[in-house]
């Protein structure tokens, strides 16, 4: 009798599969990754929207006071809104020249000026308020300074009273305000520009006065806000999260850098 044949019987290798606590933590990690890009591009978004409103509240002034610097406004936090009481001007030597008031409404839609400035300041961190400053002489006021038209000219020469062969900021973002950390000056002793060593910031010995720098920290904000300015000058220094970046200062017609 011939004995039953016993075939041998395989064992499959267990394949390796990631746990379910893995799994979930890297969807969990890739989701908020995603969510950061986008949160981040919302709050571009938004910022660029806030200052596009003040270029145009800006622009509508201009047009009917070309002189026209800034304007003063109340502003109720609670209900977020903004009451615009008068436009200005300013003298040459710095004399704050008041808009009559019946002028001003004859040239302008002062509603329309209002409720675009409620709608430019209605979050709390609204990139345009960088160019507000408290009225020195009536608490509970504010003024809003008009921008000028090419903020990146007009920073140059605040920075350039100050450091005239300037050429570059270092600028942190993550403050609000703004910080400029460092300034660094074009080397212009040779035929050949290049750049010399940053000159950090030093609270004892502060680059410009505190004024100045309000005004440096707010046009930085507003042209990191707007896509076109921030793609001409500014640069970042490190990766998404870092919120270091370089502002390259527009040249003049007497210094070149190479």
């Amino acid at each position: 009798m011939n004995a039953p044949s016993s075939k041998s019987s395989r064992t499959t290798p267990a394949t390796h599969q990631p746990s379910t606590e893995v799994t979930e933590v890297t969807e969990v990690t890739d989701a908020l990754r995603h969510r950061n890009t986008a949160a981040r591009a919302v709050n571009e978004a938004l910022a660029r929207y806030e200052i596009s409103v003040l270029d145009h509240i800006a622009a509508r002034v201009r047009n009917a006071f070309p002189t026209a610097t800034h304007l003063t406004f109340a502003h109720y936090a609670r209900a977020r809104e903004a009451d615009l009481q008068s436009l200005s001007s300013t003298e040459p030597d710095g004399t704050e020249v008041r808009i009559p008031d019946e002028v001003a409404q004859e040239a302008l839609d002062l509603g329309e000026i209002t409720d675009d400035l409620t709608d430019a300041l209605t979050g709390l961190t609204s990139a345009a308020w960088s160019a507000v400053r408290p009225e020195p002489d009536a608490d509970g006021l504010w003024v809003l300074d008009l921008p000028p038209a090419d903020r990146a000219s007009k920073l140059a020469e605040l920075v350039r009273t100050h450091h005239p062969d300037a050429a570059l900021l270092t600028v942190d973002f993550s403050a609000d305000p703004c910080r400029v950390q460092a300034i660094t000056h074009a080397e212009t002793a040779d035929a050949v520009g290049s750049l010399g060593k940053p000159l950090a910031v030093d609270d004892q010995h502060p680059l410009w006065p505190p004024e100045t720098e309000r005004q440096i920290s707010a046009l930085a904000t507003q042209m990191q806000a707007l896509p076109h300015l921030r793609a001409q000058h500014l640069f970042r220094t490190g990766g998404p999260d870092d919120h270091t970046a370089l502002l390259l200062l527009p040249m003049d017609d007497t210094k070149g850098l190479s």
